[in-house]
């Protein structure tokens, strides 16, 4: 229905701004319906930044056995696989909610720049993976002195 004012502009008209509203809210909830009903948010999360010459990257890896984590560094990318133990609950028990990711995962991160595989480092405290990349020495800045004529 196009309602008019007697001028023969547009008035406002509720229902287009329901429909209005409704587009907004599917569109901010289009990334949802992954695993549990939520968003296919990237598992597990990661801090990546620069130190000194060296990438660190940190991941969420709470329950992880770190004996059972592969870290593999290729040029400028490093690929994480784990897999996170399954809860089993009791006889008799049942889920009310089940939120936590469970199962194998793979992260591949893409890097500013290449690192050198030999000279890359992970270690793993609290839940959290740790990893210190270091550039080839090629590939760091250099300095250079201005010579005057």
């Amino acid at each position: 229905m196009n309602l008019r004012s007697r001028f023969g502009g547009r008035i406002w008209d509720p229902w287009n701004e329901i429909g209005k509203l409704q587009h907004e809210v599917n569109r901010m909830f289009a990334g949802a319906g992954g695993r549990n009903g939520f968003s296919t948010r990237e598992f597990p999360p990661v801090n990546l930044y620069v130190k000194d010459q060296d990438l660190i990257l940190t991941m969420e890896m709470a329950g992880v056995d770190p004996a059972k984590v592969d870290v593999t560094t290729t040029g400028d990318s490093v690929a994480v696989c784990g897999e996170l133990p399954v809860e089993f609950v009791n006889p008799g028990e049942t889920f009310h909610r089940r939120e936590r990711h469970v199962g194998q995962f793979k992260r591949e991160v893409q890097l500013p720049f290449e690192v050198d595989p030999t000279k890359t480092e992970a270690s793993y405290e609290k839940g959290v993976l740790a990893i210190r990349m270091t550039r080839p020495e090629s590939l760091k800045p250099r300095k250079l002195a201005v010579k005057s004529a």
